[in-house]
């Protein structure tokens, strides 16, 4: 669940980062359209305050120019110089007023005394604009003698009289102002504004004054030449490129132009680029991400997929294997009831061992259809609450025992309790047959390093559990061998050298236990066999003395017995036991037939099978026995059964067969106990 969660946020958040990218590109892009726009905003503005300044001096000096000094024939120059001194004491901007003739002679100028002789005129060029036009004029900027002194430009006005141009008026002004005017508010400091007079000189500049008076490069020159109005590629007189915007007046012939460096204009087409960057980057790791996870999930689907298969192979096995080791311990049952039962009868000492023979090859069958139940898990399962340290400290001296003295045995165990509920004798079995496998992987010798962790059980319950994992140095497990070892029978080993049970009892004391087992091999690394159980819920109860059950036992000679069983021979040599051991023996083969026999002749205690036919087998048998007769002590025996752990829970006794007769006795007199002469159910009065 959580890796598929991982997987849908990686591949919802894939095109949300290749989209997010693509539009921060877009808007950075159109970053750089806004600063066009901007430029040519401001470029717009400024024009129109320069052409109001310029226009503002030509009016000026038209009112000048309107003065009646200058009437008739013979006007007083040197009244007309006092009249030009005062009004330029008016304008702190104003350098110096001129009057000159038509035909180009300075008559007038102010900052000389009236009668000096004067120099001939500067700009000759917009003087005769004027003559030529009729129009005033402004003429090119120029620069200052001294470098303290700002540049300055003429502005010419026609002086008429009689409607003739009799003299032509000039005001030399600084461009103070014109400077501050392209200090507009809000200006981006690292744009440079500045103005170019009607020559194509610079006749103003808010970043570089000095450049003011100097030729406009190449690249202005050019844009002026080709249009009124535009955005240009630039270049400052460094080298800098520019990308620069311009408006030229249709009325004076003078442009504003707003520079923006281009490392400044490339600025939001670098961030582009970043996040474009980002974006790309982001998304190929993303990308790596969403495969490696998804290369991760589709292994883990197939590992699941491979361990479904096997468990279900595995139960059907298990299912398979119990209802063989059924059938088996009921032949068996009848094999060592019977040799019990000519034990007792023979007299001759010379076919003994003829009955020994038989016994110990039964006994043998017994413990084989014991593993094998073990796998099926249809054993009743003698649990316990143990702390898990304690148990293994316990078997470590049988497992060093088992290994022999050429492999080393060392552990590496979590410190503290850890409370496991387990069958204490199938836990020391399953080490043991762990053992003994590695100690037949390592005839050399070796180490065998058993270890404990604290881990989450194998799944996704999220319960927490125990993982004991006992680790060989041995030769490994072939590959192809590996998914089959926990099968029954199946062993790599040489005819007769094993039976192939031993990992198949690991894996259903594991899986009886509430947990897994696993196992990981390589060919020449050695094997590591995993035993994962859960932690129990309850402490580990202290440690007590247990009482001997075997003292006396009350007289049973008269103890009257209900024996239940569908295999006849099993109930036969069953009951002929129980009655030569002193009981009174009712038999019937089905539960139904089972519960009359209990309603018509009564009975102290009832002994019955837990697999029957039939709608009722053994255990709602004694649950139904047990509901009727409250008092009733019950026995259950089973050669294989899924509901046996369920009987134990419940609180019967169970003998799993083939079970020794004598403990059966024993058990049944244990279970009556000190009683009076009434039957625990009484038969009809």
């Amino acid at each position: 669940m959580r890796r598929g969660l991982v997987l849908l946020t990686l591949a919802a958040l894939l095109p949300l980062v290749l989209l997010s990218g693509a539009l921060s590109f877009l808007l950075l892009h159109q970053e750089q359209a806004t600063m066009r726009s901007e430029a040519v905003h401001q470029v717009e503005r400024m024009l129109g305050s320069v052409d109001r300044e310029l226009y503002t001096q030509i009016e000026l000096l038209k009112v000048l120019a309107q003065s009646p000094i200058l009437d008739g024939n013979q006007p007083s120059l040197a009244a007309f110089h006092d009249l030009a001194e005062r009004f330029q004491s008016q304008l702190p901007l104003w350098h110096r007023i001129i009057l000159a003739d038509a035909e180009g002679h300075m008559l007038v100028r102010t900052g000389a005394s009236f009668g000096t002789p004067l120099p001939p005129l500067v700009d000759e060029r917009s003087y005769r604009r004027v003559l030529d036009t009729g129009e005033p004029t402004i003429g090119d900027v120029a620069a200052s003698a001294s470098s303290s002194d700002p540049p300055r430009a003429s502005f010419r006005v026609p002086v008429r009289r009689d409607g003739a141009i009799r003299y032509v008026l000039t005001g030399v002004v600084s461009t103070k102002r014109l400077t501050e005017l392209l200090a507009t508010t809000g200006l981006d400091p690292a744009w440079r504004p500045y103005l170019v007079d009607g020559s194509g000189r610079i006749a103003a500049s808010l970043r570089r004054p000095d450049t003011v008076g100097r030729q406009a490069m190449a690249p202005t020159v050019r844009a002026r030449e080709g249009g009124a109005s535009g955005v240009y590629d630039g270049i400052s007189p460094e080298g800098e490129l520019l990308v620069t915007a311009f408006r030229k007046s249709d009325r004076t012939g003078w442009s504003v132009h707003v520079a923006i460096p281009l490392g400044v204009y490339n600025q939001p087409l670098t961030r582009a680029a970043w996040v474009l960057a980002c974006a790309g980057a982001a998304a190929v790791l993303l990308t790596a991400a969403f495969i490696l996870l998804l290369r991760r999930e589709l292994r883990a689907q197939r590992r699941e997929a491979l361990t479904h298969e096997r468990a279900v192979r595995m139960e059907a096995l298990g299912r398979m294997t119990g209802g063989v080791a059924h059938d088996f311990n009921n032949l068996l049952m009848v094999i060592l009831g019977n040799l019990e039962m000519l034990g007792r009868r023979n007299q001759e000492p010379r076919l003994e061992r003829y009955v020994t023979a038989i016994r110990k090859a039964a006994e043998r069958g017994t413990h084989l259809t014991r593993e094998l139940l073990a796998f099926s898990r249809g054993q009743a399962s003698q649990s316990e609450v143990v702390d898990l340290n304690e148990r293994l400290a316990s078997t470590l001296t049988m497992i060093r025992q088992s290994v022999s003295g050429h492999i080393h045995v060392e552990t590496d165990l979590v410190p503290g309790r850890h409370a496991v509920r387990l069958d204490p004798l199938q836990f020391d079995l399953a080490l043991l047959n762990i053992a003994a496998n590695a100690r037949d992987a390592m005839p050399e010798g070796g180490s065998l390093r058993i270890a404990t962790r604290r881990a989450l059980l194998p799944g996704r319950s999220g319960r927490e559990g125990i993982a004991l994992s006992i680790k060989d140095t041995g030769g490994g497990i072939p590959p192809e061998a590996l998914p089959h070892v926990f099968e029954p029978f199946f062993t790599t080993k040489d005819v007769g050298k094993g039976t192939g049970l031993g990992l198949s009892q690991v894996f259903g004391f594991a899986k009886q236990s509430g947990g897994a087992a696993d196992i990981e091999s390589r060919s020449g690394q050695g094997t590591t066999v995993t035993l994962h159980l859960p932690l129990a819920q309850e402490e580990v109860p202290a440690a007590r003395m247990l009482a001997d059950a075997d003292g006396a036992s009350p007289s049973s000679t008269a103890a009257r017995v209900v024996l239940i069983d569908d295999n006849d021979e099993v109930r036969t040599v069953t009951a002929s036991f129980l009655e030569d051991a002193g009981f009174r023996v009712e038999q019937a083969n089905s539960a139904q037939a089972g519960l009359d026999l209990l309603e018509r002749s009564g009975a102290d205690i009832l002994v019955s099978d837990l697999v029957m036919p039939g709608g009722m087998d053994g255990l709602a048998f004694a649950n139904e026995a047990r509901r009727r007769w409250p008092h009733l002590p019950v026995i259950l025996v089973s050669g294989y059964s899924t509901s046996a752990a369920r009987a134990t829970e419940l609180g019967y006794s169970l003998y799993m067969k083939p079970f020794d007769m004598a403990e059966l006795a024993k058990g049944i007199r244990a279970q009556l106990g000190p009683r009076d002469r009434q039957l625990a159910v009484p038969g009809p009065s």
